[in-house]
C-alpha cells in the first residue's frame, strides 16, 4: 500500500518543481537573491523533449512516443585555482515528468565538479578540462532507482573569433539498487561544434560514439524471452507487456544539430534535433528527438 502513495508524492513533487521553475523565470535579475549566496549563482532550466521511440524498440509497431518535461534548479560557482587553473562546481535538483509513461518519472539530486586550464600563449584559444558528475535517481519504479558517476576529460578549441569545438571522452557507470539489469557502464567519445553567428545567437552540431551496455524494450507475450542476456520480468511501464533486455559491449551513435538564442543577459533558448541509433544484438534501435531548452540565470 505504501508504493502507490510514494509514487503519487514523487509525481506531485515533479509538477510542483516545474511550476516553481516557471515562477522563478519571471524574476528579472540575480540581484533579488539573498546576499548569503555569495559567489554561488542560481539558475533554472526547463527541457521539453519529444522522443519517437522512448522505449528503444526494434519493431516499429512496438515503438512508444512520449513528451518529457525536465525541470532543473541549480547553484554553481567558478573559483580561480592559482594563476592558471580554475574550478567550476555545480549542485542541482532535477526531475522528469512524462506525458504518458509516468512510471519513468524520476527525481535526481546531483553535483558536478570541473577544473580547467588554458593551453598555449593565447589563453583564450584552447582549454583543457576534467570533470566528474555524481547523481542519484529516485524513480517511480523501485527497480529503476540508481546512482551514477560520470568522469570526463576534454579539450576545447576556438577557431578564429566565432567557431568553437570541443573534443571529449566520458565514462559512465550506473549502479542500480534493485535489479542488476539497470546497471550500466560505457565509454563515450564526442565532438561538438558551435558557430556564433552574432553575439546573441548561433548554430551547433555534434556527434558521439558510445561503446558499452545498452537497455532496450521489446513487446512480448511470454514472461521472459529466451535471449542470451539478462531480462527483467515483464512490467506495465509502457501500458502493455514489454521485456527489458540488456546487451553488453554494444554501440550507440548519436547526431544532433541545433541553434540557440539569447533573449537577454539572463535567459536563453536552445532547440536541437537529434538522431540516436543503438546497434545491439545485430539489430538497429533508432530514435529521433526534438529538444527545446530554456535556461534562466537568477
Amino acid at each position: 500500500m505504501t508504493k502507490p502513495s510514494r509514487h503519487r508524492r514523487l509525481t506531485s513533487f515533479c509538477f510542483v518543481a516545474a511550476l516553481f521553475v516557471l515562477a522563478a523565470m519571471a524574476q528579472p535579475t540575480r540581484a533579488q537573491w539573498p546576499l548569503w549566496l555569495g559567489d554561488w549563482y542560481p539558475a533554472v532550466e526547463i527541457e521539453l523533449k519529444w522522443d519517437d521511440n522512448i522505449n528503444r524498440s526494434i519493431d516499429g509497431d512496438g515503438e512508444k512516443q512520449d513528451v518529457v518535461i525536465t525541470p532543473q534548479l541549480s547553484l554553481q560557482t567558478v573559483q580561480p585555482l592559482g594563476d592558471a587553473w580554475s574550478a567550476n562546481m555545480k549542485a542541482y535538483m532535477e526531475g522528469a515528468i512524462h506525458g504518458q509513461y509516468r512510471r519513468l518519472n524520476y527525481l535526481a539530486p546531483g553535483a558536478i565538479a570541473r577544473v580547467s586550464r588554458p593551453l598555449g600563449l593565447d589563453d583564450q584559444r584552447a582549454l583543457v578540462l576534467a570533470q566528474v558528475g555524481l547523481r542519484y535517481e529516485f524513480h517511480e519504479q523501485d527497480f529503476r532507482f540508481g546512482a551514477e558517476v560520470n568522469p570526463r576529460v576534454g579539450v576545447q578549441y576556438r577557431f578564429g573569433e566565432r567557431v568553437y569545438s570541443s573534443l571529449y571522452y566520458e565514462y559512465d557507470n550506473r549502479f542500480a539498487s534493485e535489479n542488476e539489469i539497470y546497471d550500466r557502464t560505457g565509454h563515450t567519445f564526442g565532438l561538438d561544434l558551435d558557430v556564433e553567428l552574432a553575439p546573441e545567437y548561433g548554430l551547433e552540431a555534434g556527434y558521439s560514439y558510445r561503446h558499452g551496455d545498452v537497455l532496450v524494450h521489446e513487446p512480448t507475450d511470454t514472461p521472459a524471452p529466451n535471449v542470451p542476456n539478462r531480462v527483467f520480468p515483464v512490467d506495465n511501464t509502457f501500458k502493455s507487456r514489454y521485456a527489458a533486455l540488456k546487451f553488453e559491449d554494444e554501440e550507440t551513435h548519436r547526431f544532433y544539430i541545433g541553434g540557440y538564442y539569447a533573449i537577454n543577459l539572463y535567459t536563453s533558448v536552445n532547440l536541437r534535433l537529434a538522431y540516436e541509433d543503438i546497434r545491439a544484438n545485430n539489430d538497429s534501435y533508432p530514435s529521433q528527438q526534438i529538444l527545446l531548452t530554456v535556461t534562466h540565470l537568477l
